[in-house]
């Protein structure tokens, strides 16, 4: 039996890979830096995974000392490991760099055989954003090391539109610009899907999105009209939104940082090669569940 080592398994995305090996009988070994966390429901409906893993390593992979011997024994590793909201702690390259860099120094101890890695589609167009400097800076390291690799490049997750509904109820939506830009989000399964099959595939890199491209302003009206609501719509001009990216950036740079990469979404095309089976509305339909 194979046996798998995912780090990030209690994000979003890795719940659903742990799934998905266990799913294909692999013996699934989990980092995860918070107990609590591990042991809590999945968010935006992924899976709870406490009673899907083999062995739990509890570990920080900021912290090289607390990752001795996570690999041994390790066949393959995946990791979406990553920063995706400000802990005012790291910077995006404390985790989604160097994070991984100690991940990728006991996987190269241990002579695992593959290392499969989430990064971003289209990161060429996106380097003024710091985390995707920080995947990028990784990916580079990864490839270059004596390991086989495997770069897995989504569009965004189902997970980052999870509020519009619970927005559109509150009475209020905005958006950057005039929210024409495309883009096809695919569903943590899905992506899953991917990422499992990337380990017994020769393909570098695999740049993947959901089965619908949609504009903003069409995700906008579809939460509107399954959350049943009028609310008030704000669009936002560009310069007016990276003004205030920009005065944020002075008195905090991790959130600066996380209101760039929305703000270069809005102005650029993100239309990835499409996959899977999982709709937008269907699961804004899920999210109807969740009330506000």
């Amino acid at each position: 039996m194979k046996k798998v080592l995912v780090a990030g398994s209690t994000g979003y995305l890795g719940r659903f890979v742990v799934q998905e090996f266990k799913n294909r009988g692999y013996q699934v070994r989990a980092l995860v830096r918070n107990p609590e966390k591990f042991r809590q429901p999945g968010p935006w409906f992924a899976p709870a995974i406490d009673n899907l893993v083999d062995e739990v390593v509890f570990g920080d992979a900021t912290k090289p000392e607390t990752l001795a011997g996570v690999c041994d024994g390790i066949d393959v590793v995946f990791s979406s490991l990553g920063m995706i909201k400000p802990d005012f702690v790291h910077t995006c390259f404390d985790v989604d760099y160097q994070g991984n860099m100690n991940i990728l120094d006991q996987a190269l101890k241990a002579n695992v055989r593959k290392f499969v890695y989430v990064s971003v589609f289209d990161a060429h167009r996106m380097m003024n954003i710091p985390s995707v400097q920080a995947h990028e800076k990784f990916v580079r390291e990864l490839q270059a090391a004596n390991i086989e690799s495997a770069i897995i490049r989504p569009n965004g997750f189902f997970s980052e539109i999870g509020q519009f509904v619970a927005r559109a109820r509150k009475g209020f939506m905005f958006w950057v610009g005039e929210g024409y830009q495309r883009q096809n989000p695919i569903h943590g399964a899905d992506l899953a899907t991917v990422c499992v099959d990337a380990v017994k595939g020769s393909e570098l890199e695999v740049e993947v999105g959901g089965p619908e491209v949609f504009t903003y302003h069409e995700m906008v009206d579809l939460a509107i009209e399954i959350a049943g609501a009028r609310p008030v719509l704000l669009p936002l001009p560009f310069w007016f939104a990276d003004g205030l990216v920009a005065a944020v950036g002075i008195f905090n740079p991790d959130i600066r940082d996380v209101a760039l990469f929305a703000t270069t979404l809005s102005k650029i095309d993100i239309v990835s090669p499409k996959y899977g089976t999982h709709r937008l509305r269907d699961f804004f339909m899920q999210c109807k569940s969740l009330g506000n």
